[in-house]
């Protein structure tokens, strides 16, 4: 006599998809674009970081109009930390593009999401920044990261993107 539930092939239901490893094509364009793109705001990062460096004396003259009681040894104190923080919490978020972009590209809905909150949080950021005085390539380069944030989002949220990470849940 043998056992009605013992592990054995699976027989699906009239009318129901039969079960089995899951197969997909590539990724569609959607994707592809934003694995791109977040490439790309992680190399923007990295042009960030000169930029920041190449500008510390603007950053420099920034602070000290707002704070013109800092001594030169305070003044210094407080730009190399800005600068240091800027670089650290860049270098995290570079690093992070970079993790997030090969599982995206894999089809991982969990760096999908969070992507969306990087991204998200970029556009704040970004938005922030058009409120503070800036050098001027540093404002371009935060408008850029902006734009491309917001293009990271809605690439990630299409029909097509949408039907790829479904397929491989």
């Amino acid at each position: 006599m043998s056992d009605p539930y013992a592990a054995g092939p699976y027989n699906p239901m009239p009318g129901e998809p039969p079960r089995g490893p899951i197969t997909t094509g590539p990724a569609p364009a959607p994707v592809s674009n934003a694995v791109r793109l977040m490439f790309v705001q992680a190399g923007l990062s990295i042009l960030g970081f000169i930029v920041l460096l190449a500008t510390k004396d603007t950053l420099r003259k920034e602070i000290f109009k707002k704070n013109t009681g800092y001594s030169a040894q305070k003044l210094d104190d407080v730009v190399n930390a800005a600068v240091t923080i800027g670089i650290v919490i860049g270098l995290i978020f570079t690093v992070l593009y970079i993790l997030l972009a090969l599982q995206v590209g894999k089809g991982k809905n969990w760096a999908r999401i969070v992507t969306w909150v990087l991204a998200s949080l970029g556009v704040l950021s970004g938005l922030a920044a058009l409120a503070q005085p800036e050098p001027a390539l540093s404002r371009i380069l935060s408008i850029i990261g902006l734009l491309v944030d917001i293009a990271i989002i809605v690439l990630l949220a299409q029909r097509p993107s949408n039907e790829y990470f479904r397929r491989r849940v």
